[in-house]
């Protein structure tokens, strides 16, 4: 793969909630992000995902921006500190690589609760949050709409979905078996 398509990527599988919790974009601030990111890093095909499980920037450089990326989401949620969180990200740097990883994302097979239905639509909205800010170029347009025909199919085709599809649905499995008897 010849793209220069690369991820950075802040998620429950390295970082505690708390920190979570202190980085998470809501819409206003990931529509504000793009356009910084872009304006300021001359990043193209931009993605900026933001769920209470992972704050996600993909794009396309030539070089690595992952450093100025989380410098830039420090400034924008006011952390002078920033730095003090860079271990807890994980970089993709590679078109492979980055790929699989919003693939694996978007499908549910990166998520708390594998099969995840929300983040099918959260990473629909983040699309089109990019598409509105003209920062999705032809190589990200395709691949999401790769992405959505293939969850489609895993939709449609397969059994991967069955059981709990969510956190706050598998938290009431939990709590229905856990009070059974009371």
């Amino acid at each position: 793969m010849s793209h220069s398509f690369k991820a950075v990527s802040l998620s429950f599988k390295k970082a505690p909630l708390a920190i979570r919790e202190l980085l998470a974009l809501d819409e206003p601030a990931c529509r504000r992000f793009l356009q910084q990111l872009h304006s300021e890093l001359h990043l193209s095909d931009l993605l900026v995902l933001s769920t209470c499980n992972r704050t996600e920037v993909y794009y396309a450089h030539d070089d690595d921006q992952s450093a100025a990326i989380i410098q830039a989401l420090g400034q924008l949620k006011h952390r002078a500190d920033i730095g003090n969180f860079a271990p807890y990200f994980d970089r993709y740097n590679e078109a492979e690589t980055a790929t699989r990883h919003l693939f694996e994302v978007a499908i549910g097979l990166d998520a708390q609760v594998v099969g995840d239905l929300q983040i099918i639509n959260q990473v629909k909205l983040a699309y089109q949050w990019a598409a509105d800010a003209d920062v999705a170029g032809p190589f990200l347009h395709r691949l999401l709409h790769t992405i959505f025909f293939t969850n489609k199919r895993v939709q449609q085709e397969t059994s991967f979905r069955d059981g709990a599809a969510s956190m706050s649905y598998a938290a009431l499995e939990l709590v229905e078996e856990l009070t059974a008897d009371v």
